[in-house]
């Protein structure tokens, strides 16, 4: 029935014994901070959350890659992005595509908005002409919702660790 031996055993239990509910109070209080913030969050910061994981998967997938629109190869130690063919602001049909999203170098992807008239035929070389004819075809007009995009973040983002988990053990 005894759980100490002696006084000083008892303080330094029940300091313990308090830390530790301490701990797990702190736990749960960040995991509703974090619940309040994400229903706080925007449908426009939902897609930015969203878009930066696909551009992140699309840059891991093309990694021994060099850049889609010049010449810049792989061991280029600059800043890389994941480029987008058809715009994402103008494009929501196929803004979270991979088809759509390619990695390439920050001076194409920013100072010649990511270098069209080279992306599209190195594209074609890599997808070939029929998926970028459909991703050229993909007009319509796509409202995503909040819920949709939550659960998109949950599956990419379980994607994207699984890849990053990957190329740690390879690495």
């Amino acid at each position: 029935m005894a759980q100490v031996c002696s006084p000083a055993c008892a303080i330094s239990l029940a300091v313990s014994k308090r830390s530790k509910a301490e701990k797990l109070a702190a736990i749960e209080d960040r995991k509703e901070t974090k619940v309040r913030l994400e229903r706080l969050k925007t449908p426009s910061q939902h897609e930015s959350e969203c878009r930066a994981i696909v551009q992140k998967i699309a840059r891991i997938r093309d990694r021994f890659d060099g850049c889609i629109s010049c010449h810049m190869p792989a061991n280029y130690g600059g800043m890389w992005h994941g480029s987008h063919f058809r715009p994402a602001g103008n494009n929501a049909a196929v803004q979270f595509h991979l088809w759509n999203i390619h990695k390439a170098c920050a001076q194409c992807n920013l100072h010649k908005s990511g270098n069209l008239s080279a992306y599209r035929p190195r594209l074609i070389e890599k997808i070939g002409a029929d998926k970028v004819a459909w991703l050229e075809s993909q007009n319509q007009i796509v409202k995503t919702s909040v819920p949709y995009l939550i659960r998109f973040k949950a599956i990419m983002g379980k994607r994207l660790r699984r890849l990053e988990k990957q190329i740690a053990l390879h690495n």
